[in-house]
């Protein structure tokens, strides 16, 4: 399996230069189209069959291998951010106020050195490649899906990677990883009046700004300590002039859980939260509650597979706990239709790199010695979980 991990870093110099022509070029979820042709052309070179198009500007790859055999998916996302750049790289972003600010250009050119490395590995079966839009917007996994992106797929892995954890580190977590993304909009109906004569009109903000303290009370007071719950009112927009008081208000918001069953509560509580605050300021409240993507959660047979991968190609010290993070990905759609397992893969300095700029920081940096470890670990889980499969179906477990 090292011998994966050598191959990778012949390969280095041109996963390195693909990351970094799509670094500088970025395209903002669901207008991918440049990043989706580069992409396609790279595959086409490597007589791989594929198909455009699917979910946006998603592309589905098969790599078939030397017998007939179970389908083992790996993913990579592709959309940047609308965050304007201020690291300090040759190859910084040329798109005023865009950026690839979470690295999602290095997991394409991950993917894409895996299928290099695949290409000359012997396996059963087919690996099948997905490279996704819109994981940002947390809208493209579930368009991958509808256009057949798993059609035949026995289970999935994907890797992301993490700027606060030392180049050549791993860090995998058994069941739940990720908190689930739900959205909110709030809108609040008052009455407009002079900001001088306060009587005349029902206030909009001072509702508000009720509601949004009186939100956390949900994690403080009815939800379980063992439960991790976060509401975040990330908006709130009302009014246009300093002496005005205006007839609305309007506030967004994001909540995260960590559990189906608490999830599930979140919309009744911040409905019923919200709407009796605002009656009690004489206002009306309005709730879209948005569900965005449940938690992610690992199978535990897959999980156990790629630490034992991970294991063997960089060695047990290359490997970690992770800590669970309320943060979202919308790899756990897919983790809902068939198992599979997403990790953590190191990005960041050799050293200190708890010091690193994380994730959508506009200095967000990677260190670009994880490419090939990154192309190694997908091509090995890949090429090993299919053999594993197979020997499982001929054994008829």
């Amino acid at each position: 399996m090292n011998r994966l991990l050598e191959r990778a870093r012949r390969l280095e110099a041109e996963i390195v230069a693909f990351r970094r022509d799509l670094h500088a070029h970025p395209e903002l979820s669901f207008e991918e189209k440049e990043t989706a042709r580069k992409v396609a052309s790279e595959i086409e070179r490597l007589n791989v069959p594929y198909r455009t198009n699917v979910g946006g500007h998603g592309i589905v790859a098969d790599l078939k291998g030397e017998r007939d055999g179970p389908i083992v998916a790996l993913r990579a996302d592709m959309d940047a951010l609308p965050i304007q750049e201020e690291a300090d790289v040759p190859f910084a972003s040329a798109k005023p106020g865009v950026m690839h600010a979470c690295g999602h250009d290095a997991h394409t050119a991950m993917l894409l050195g895996a299928i290099k490395l695949l290409k000359e590995q012997p396996f059963p079966g087919t690996v099948r490649f997905l490279f996704q839009s819109a994981e940002e917007i947390n809208a493209g996994a579930k368009a991958m899906i509808e256009d057949g992106a798993l059609a035949g797929v026995s289970e999935i892995y994907g890797l992301h990677n993490l700027p606060t954890l030392s180049a050549g580190k791993l860090a995998t977590c058994h069941g739940p990883m990720m908190g689930s993304v739900d959205r909110i909009e709030l809108h609040i109906q008052g009455r407009g009046a002079h900001g001088a004569i306060p009587n005349e009109g029902i206030d909009p903000v001072v509702c508000a700004s009720a509601i949004v303290m009186s939100l956390q009370s949900i994690i403080s007071r009815e939800v379980s300590p063992f439960d991790p719950v976060v509401v975040t009112i990330g908006s709130l927009h009302a009014g246009m002039a300093n002496n005005v008081i205006p007839d609305t208000a309007v506030l967004t918001g994001t909540v995260r859980t960590f559990g189906k069953k608490v999830q599930a509560t979140m919309k009744e509580r911040i409905e019923r939260i919200a709407g009796q605050i605002a009656e009690g300021y004489r206002c009306k409240a309005s709730l879209r509650y948005i569900e965005q993507v449940p938690v992610l959660e690992n199978h535990d047979e897959p999980m156990a597979f790629v630490d034992e991968t991970i294991d063997r190609t960089i060695g047990k010290a290359g490997r970690i706990e992770a800590a669970p993070t309320l943060a979202g990905e919308d790899f756990s759609v897919y983790l809902r239709h068939v198992p599979g397992c997403f990790f953590w893969l190191g990005s960041g300095p050799k050293e200190h790199a708890e010091r690193a700029y994380g994730l959508h920081h506009p200095k967000y940096r990677l260190n670009e010695d994880c490419l090939p470890i990154g192309s190694a670990i997908l091509a090995a889980i890949a090429a090993e979980r299919l053999k594993h499969l197979q020997t499982s179906e001929k054994d008829g477990r």
